[in-house]
């Protein structure tokens, strides 16, 4: 009798490029954090709702700014690579992805204000969180003979 199961297995060049590329993704999102998103203010002083407002007011409680939600993504993100299926690396950088593009458009929006290198270094982190999670493991079929 021969029976098909469908297992993941995770070869060692597999799971090297998905803790390497997660890392660096995680890496991105803390890093960004402390860098300047808009008019020379880190994100860790920037409002975390100037992802839906265009006031981009200023905070000094690192809970309540962007740049916190950045680096909590990134904590998700390195917390992620415990689980072989990756799916909380892909949610932590979709939600990053996600927004990166609000902060953008309140941007654009706003005659005041530029994009800085903070915000690209969190959108790339992101970005490298969803492929983190989506390289490593891949499903094969096993045949077993009785």
């Amino acid at each position: 009798m021969v029976m098909h199961h469908t297992t993941s297995r995770v070869g060692s060049t597999g799971v090297t490029s998905r803790v390497l590329v997660t890392a660096l993704g995680a890496a991105g999102l803390i890093v960004g954090a402390f860098l300047n998103w808009t008019r020379n203010t880190q994100g860790t002083h920037v409002s975390w709702r100037s992802v839906y407002q265009d006031s981009f007011a200023g905070t000094n409680d690192i809970v309540q700014s962007i740049g916190g939600a950045s680096i909590l993504l990134g904590l998700i993100a390195v917390l992620g690579l415990a689980d072989a299926s990756g799916w909380l690396v892909r949610l932590a950088g979709a939600v990053g992805i996600v927004g990166s593009v609000l902060f953008i458009i309140q941007v654009q929006r706003s005659s005041e204000h530029s994009m800085q290198i903070g915000l690209w270094f969190a959108l790339a982190g992101s970005v490298l969180c969803v492929l983190g999670g989506l390289s490593g493991s891949e499903r094969r079929p096993v045949i077993i003979e009785e």
